[in-house]
């Protein structure tokens, strides 16, 4: 499977904006141009637990103008199902451009291929701070007439979509990602590790429960009042538990811990940010590797707690893994991991943000001048402003020029941050 274009309307900082998906993709950009805007708005459509809380307020776009009219909306086209998708939504599929992802015209039917819609919808009202949403698919809904065919639970947890965010790795939790490979792995296997585990903990809290030194000083505190007021007898009236004593809190309680050192085991959390983000991107990979259908990896702020070699090597990974890998970033050791027509930059200009493509090149000498061109200019990959200068030379001494009038007179128009080779 895979994402072959986003439309969206009045979500957060967008009124309208609409992007034809390569096959991999990487956004970088300005500040504020709404790369993790996009994520999310992704994350809304294709994971199945974004409409189980409520409407977040932050999700509408506000208007100066104050109209509030219209939807919120985010529409994504996915193609590449598989069989499996296919049959599971034949009642929604349509005929796309796999070019462009727009629904086909009879110009184009005969190259088209079979995909579906599916539209993340929200209405709220801020007098009254309630509102709905829902994910429906366009093809059987009528938003005039107020009639949305709506996407079941089981249909868009079906959707090969695997997130990397700052969420904990390795948790045995419900909603963990090492979770779900245990389960897709051996589900009968995991049932029985699991009932294990309750038993042993059960046994070993039992056991301590009726050492003597236990015993003999919960008698005495039970003696001192709770056995004349509740009728508590003695010490084997009581026992401990790990939190209520439900698995669930069982395996929230569970952390990962690792040994990597004269140090031995610590929890993960104990041995930095690097290792915790390269633990919840290799669980993505983990899944791409197992999964029949291919996965869309998608990540926010790619590699911003990593080193740049492991950013760069992680982010390659993920990139000759997934079915899709689409990461935005900072970081331009992550750009490197993309072709260049992978590479979507996003701005901001008049007060509109603006998506920007590279258009495509056949010929060996085009790529290989874009991909030299591309690496000098990726260490301005976020700047507002880039000026190109003849030579190195000119580089060094209008970058000195401008650091020492910034010492001097404290004007940041004089700062020059960014250093290209050229």
């Amino acid at each position: 499977m895979r994402v072959a274009r986003i439309r969206i309307g009045r979500f957060r900082g967008y009124r309208h904006a609409a992007l034809v998906v390569p096959e991999n993709m990487v956004l970088a950009g300005e500040p504020q141009a709404g790369r993790t805007d996009i994520v999310e708005a992704l994350r809304r459509v294709l994971d199945a637990r974004s409409t189980r809380s409520r409407v977040n307020p932050l999700d509408v776009y506000r208007p100066a103008d104050g109209d509030e009219e219209s939807l919120t909306e985010v529409e994504v086209t996915l193609l590449d199902l598989g069989e499996d998708l296919e049959t599971l939504l034949s009642e929604n599929l349509e005929t796309f451009d796999r070019a462009t992802g727009e629904i086909a015209t009879p110009s184009n039917a005969g190259d088209a291929v079979l995909g579906v819609r599916l539209c993340y919808r929200a209405r709220y009202d801020l007098d009254t701070d309630t509102g709905e949403h829902w994910v429906d698919y366009p093809a059987r809904s009528d938003p005039a007439a107020g009639v949305f065919k709506k996407a079941s639970r089981i249909e868009r947890e079906s959707l090969p979509v695997q997130f990397v965010d700052s969420a904990p790795a390795l948790q045995l939790r419900a909603e963990g990602v090492l979770r779900a490979l245990l389960a897709d792995a051996d589900p009968g296997g995991l049932d029985s590790a699991l009932t294990d585990l309750d038993s042993a903990v059960h046994a070993a809290t039992g056991s301590f429960s009726e050492t003597e030194v236990v015993t003999s000083v919960l008698d005495k505190v039970i003696d001192s009042g709770p056995q004349t007021l509740f009728g508590i007898d003695d010490s084997a009236d009581i026992s401990f538990l790990a939190d209520d004593g439900s698995m669930a809190a069982l395996l929230r309680a569970l952390q990962p811990a690792i040994s990597m050192g004269a140090a031995g085991a610590l929890p993960v959390r104990s041995q930095g940010s690097t290792l915790e983000s390269v633990l919840s991107a290799a669980e993505a990979i983990a899944a791409a590797r197992d999964a029949q259908s291919g996965v869309v990896i998608i990540g926010d702020d790619f590699g911003d707690r990593l080193d740049a070699s492991s950013s760069e090597h992680m982010a390659r990974l993920i990139h000759v893994t997934a079915g899709q890998a689409i990461l935005t970033t900072r970081r331009p050791e992550v750009v490197r991991a993309f072709d260049p027509g992978e590479l979507v930059r996003l701005t901001v200009s008049h007060g509109e943000r603006r998506q920007h493509q590279l258009s495509a090149v056949t010929d060996k000498t085009g790529r290989v001048n874009r991909r030299l061109i591309l690496e000098q200019l990726l260490a301005a990959l976020s700047a507002r402003t880039v000026v190109l200068l003849e030579g190195p030379l000119d580089v060094e001494g209008y970058g000195a020029l401008a650091s020492r009038l910034f010492r001097k007179t404290n004007e940041p128009h004089h700062s020059l941050p960014a250093r290209c080779s050229g």
